[in-house]
């Protein structure tokens, strides 16, 4: 008779959980580039190197994607060549799915708690949400026109001169040692995302079967003493 409250909890808490999480999809506010600019604290050009996934948490959600990217242009934060960058697994949770062996101009950030989780040794995150922009191959400071017509996500627009305008002065890092970007952490920056609810899956999942539980096994608790004092 437990057990199968128990079960019959859980599977509850299952259902409720994923229906919450089909209810909230990734939706992003309005984005100019002047926006993507100021909200990031590493803005960069780089071709994606490596692609690590990471295997689920203990309740079977799907953590972050880490890609390692080649930087060969910097228009904001440190002047690295090498940038490791956060993005959440599914598009239910605004992930931004970067293909190895293309290049991108990146909007990455370092305060995203509570939007992306933390992965230990890697300082920053990016999302749908970030204004990230598909570009043509190359090494130098994007033009006009540079962005790749297949598969463009970009909220902030095409690489046009406001696009251009915006990254402001570029930095080659081609003369640099490879190393990890790093980036200030700038409160406030997550003011971006607005409706979306991929911080709910994770930790909804955790509050409701806990809860669950916990009012099954007080249930069994009264029971078990209601008979008692029968007997």
């Amino acid at each position: 008779m437990t057990l199968r409250l128990l079960a019959l909890l859980a599977l509850v808490a299952s259902v409720l959980v994923s229906t919450s999480t089909a209810a909230h999809a990734c939706s992003c506010s309005d984005l100019t580039p002047a926006k993507a600019m100021g909200y990031a604290d590493a803005v960069f050009t780089g071709t994606v190197a490596e692609v690590r996934a990471r295997a689920a948490d203990a309740f079977g959600a799907s953590r972050p994607i880490v890609y390692t990217f080649r930087a060969d242009t910097v228009y904001k934060g440190a002047a690295a060549a090498e940038f490791t960058v956060a993005t959440n697994p599914d598009s239910a949770s605004c992930e931004y799915a970067f293909e190895k062996g293309a290049r991108y101009l990146v909007f990455a950030d370092s305060d995203l708690s509570g939007l992306v989780e933390k992965v230990p040794g890697v300082s920053l995150a990016s999302s749908l949400c970030a204004g990230n922009v598909p570009v043509d191959p190359g090494s130098g400071p994007l033009e006009p026109g540079d962005e790749r017509t297949a598969g463009h996500e970009s909220l902030a627009g095409p690489v046009d001169a406001e696009l251009v305008e915006a990254l402001g002065a570029p930095r080659s890092v081609r003369e640099l040692p490879a190393g990890t970007g790093s980036a200030t952490t700038r409160p406030g920056a997550a003011a971006r995302e607005t409706g979306s609810g991929w911080s709910w899956p994770v930790g909804g999942a955790v509050v409701v079967l806990t809860l669950a539980l916990t009012t099954g096994l007080a249930l069994i608790a009264g029971r078990r003493r209601a008979a008692a004092r029968r007997g």
